[in-house]
Formats: C-alpha cells, structure tokens, sequence
C-alpha cells in the first residue's frame, strides 16, 4: 500500500548520510522544509540537488557540501558530552530541524505492529460508545511538559492535540472537550498531589497520565523519584480517578531524554517498564510511546532529531510517535499526519 511518510524530522550533520524511516518510491519526490506543516507561512523548503542528496536505493538522506540546511556540527553542543544546558544560551535544535516527506511503500498496510493491545479495545469500548452515540467527552491529561505539548509547534501537533483530533475526525457526530492539565516540570509525586483538585471535578471521561521523565532525572542526591516512589505514585493517580469518577485511563510511557544531558540518568527504560507493570497490573491501556521511540532509534534516527529542546522535548515528530502510541492502543486504523 502507498502511504505518505509527512513529516518525519532530521537534523544533518555535515555531509553525513541519515537512514530514512522508509524507503522513498519516486524519485524526486523528496521534500524538505523547515516546518512540519506543509501550509505555515513562514516554512521554507529546500532543493534537491542543491540543499540535500537522497539515495533511493538506500533509502538515505544528507546535506550537499552547498547546503542552505543548517549543520548541526556547527551547533554549540557538537562533540560536547555530559552537557549542562544552564551553561549555554541556545543548547536546542529548533533552527537545525527540518521535516521530510515522500511517499513509500507501506508492507504492513498501514497497521501498528507489535505493540498492540488486544484488551485495549475492551477498556476504552465505553469510551469510544459515547462518541458513536453522538455525545461529547471530556478529554483531561494530565503529566509533565511532554504532555503540556513541550516543543509541538502547535496544539494540534502535540500528542493529546492529535490524539482528540482523530477522534473527532472518526466519530464526527460526538465531540471531544479537550483539557490540559499537564505542568512543565512536575514528577510523579507532584500529580499524585493534585488529582483530588484538578482532576476530579472535571468529570472526566478520559484521562492520560503521563509521568517518568522528570522522574528519571538524575541529581546529587539521586533521581528526581526514586522508582519505587514513582511506582506508588502512579499507582495512587489510578486509584483517586477510578474511585472519584467514571473515566478510562491510558498511562503513557516516556520517550528517551539525550543520553548526553548530564541530568539522564539512563534508567528512563525502568520507568517505562513500571508504567507498563501497572498497566498489566490493573487492567489499563498503556501508550508505550518508549517502545515506538526505541524503534526510532534502532533504525538509526538520533536524540537530535527527535529532541527539539536537545534534552527531553520531541519534535512535532517525536510527539506524532506518541500519538502512534494511541494508535496501537485504540487499534486505529487512520492516521494523523
């Protein structure tokens, strides 16, 4: 089936050469821009054979030595380890992003592999009954930065943002009231915190939770949360919604922070692997974003190019894996681009 790749983020590094996600089908069909959306104003696109060099045989991409695309070994933090970005002015790679899209040749026919929930449809039945009975939900989500959409360019390319479109799109005779109650910054502890006040009253009908990155950051003193803590924490988030209202729950796993940042603790992987137990535990849907992310990452895309903020914001295509989370959890068949 041919599908179109839109989107998809890189930042170059002088003429290396970057594996596409796919392998593009026409020749020439290539386009590069400065901005995920193909409409915004002020987005650039750039030439092939002038700007970037595509092999379609190999299904690589890279600058050409003339480029106009900005080279990230020019970047302030190139060949520096261990980095603190208090210590630079600029440490992110909004101006060395650009977005690439092309057809390809989709094998799978469009379907999510591998991370499927096959109980998913199951949790969420009453959710989605709802919306086909025309009536309107009420969307809370409820984390950190990530889930505040830290980085997406706009609300609709955040994870939640894409997430309520689709189903609106798929059930357009319902509605989605989308609320965001994420806060930039906060752990684990911080959300266990609040529920009773922000959450409850808002008579939710759906809430994603999505915790473990600020969790997962590493101080003198140890990590932000301890996992045992995190655990408990989350543990108490579910418990306060499902004893104070009617909603269904989706936990989300966290991306990989840049394992360059001082404050990574390498252990985002055990985070995600507690979201994940929890959600076996108690019979919850869980977007195993972490999951998607690593596979981004064995197909040989690097933190640069699905790190906005070079530290633990994604891209909008970082944040369009997120929602692809969803996807494997709600079996959808459409996707947001």
């Amino acid at each position: 089936m041919r599908r179109m790749q839109e989107g998809e983020s890189f930042v170059f590094v002088g003429e290396e050469q970057q594996r596409m996600r796919h392998t593009p089908l026409l020749r020439g069909g290539v386009q590069v821009r400065t901005c995920a959306d193909t409409d915004h104003p002020d987005t650039f696109s750039f030439t092939e054979g002038i700007d970037f060099a595509v092999d379609y045989d190999l299904g690589v991409i890279c600058r050409t030595p003339a480029s106009r695309i900005p080279d990230w070994s020019e970047h302030v933090l190139s060949g520096v380890s261990s980095f603190d970005h208090t210590m630079y002015e600029d440490y992110g790679n909004r101006r060395f992003t650009v977005y690439v899209s092309y057809e390809y040749d989709d094998v799978c026919g469009g379907e999510a592999t591998g991370f499927s929930n096959r109980k998913s449809a199951e949790m969420l039945g009453k959710l989605l009954t709802k919306l086909a009975e025309g009536r309107e939900i009420v969307y809370v989500v409820l984390g950190d930065s990530i889930s505040a959409g830290g980085d997406a360019s706009e609300e609709k390319y955040a994870f939640c943002g894409r997430l309520a479109s689709w189903l609106e799109s798929r059930y357009p005779s319902g509605g989605v009231s989308l609320i965001n109650k994420a806060i930039p910054g906060e752990t684990s502890q911080g959300g266990a915190g609040r529920v009773a006040r922000d959450i409850i009253p808002l008579r939710p009908d759906l809430v994603t939770i999505g915790y473990g990155m600020n969790d997962q950051n590493k101080y003198e003193h140890g990590n932000g949360v301890a996992l045992n803590d995190f655990e408990n924490n989350i543990q108490t988030i579910v418990d306060d919604i499902r004893r104070d209202c009617d909603a269904e729950i989706v936990l989300v796993t966290p991306c990989e922070p840049n394992p360059l940042w001082k404050h990574t603790s390498g252990q985002i992987g055990e985070y995600a692997e507690v979201i994940r137990k929890i959600g076996s535990r108690l019979g919850i849907a869980v977007a195993d974003a972490h999951a998607l992310w690593k596979l981004e990452l064995a197909a040989g895309k690097t933190p640069e190019s699905l790190l906005l903020n070079n530290i633990n914001h994604p891209n909008d295509y970082g944040h369009r894996l997120y929602f692809e989370a969803f996807e494997c959890v709600f079996n959808l068949k459409g996707k947001v681009g």
